[in-house]
C-alpha cells in the first residue's frame, strides 16, 4: 500500500498497483518515460525513510500483448542411448 500511495502522489506516475502481497510484495507502476529514475530515486528514499529496508527497481517496458503466433515445425527424430 505504501509504494502505491508514493506512486499515486507523483504526477508523472499514470497508474500503478499492489501486486504479489503478502510480506513486502511490490508495486508496479506506469511512469513517464522522462521521468522514471527520479522516480525510482523518490520511491526508494520514502521507502528506505519509512522502513529502513532498500527497495529494488525493475524497469521494464510494455509489449503489444498476446497475438497469434505462426510457427513452422520440423521433425525431430529422438533417440535414447541405452
Amino acid at each position: 500500500d505504501f509504494l502505491v500511495e508514493q506512486a499515486a502522489a507523483n504526477n508523472n506516475v499514470l497508474g500503478a498497483r499492489q501486486m504479489g502481497g503478502g510480506f513486502g510484495g511490490c508495486s508496479i507502476n506506469m511512469v513517464k518515460e522522462n521521468a522514471v529514475d527520479d522516480f525510482i530515486e523518490q520511491a526508494a528514499a520514502a521507502y528506505k525513510n519509512q522502513f529502513g529496508i532498500s527497495l529494488e527497481a525493475y524497469v521494464v517496458e510494455t509489449a503489444d500483448g498476446t497475438g497469434k503466433i505462426n510457427v513452422l515445425y520440423q521433425r525431430c527424430l529422438l533417440k535414447t542411448v541405452r
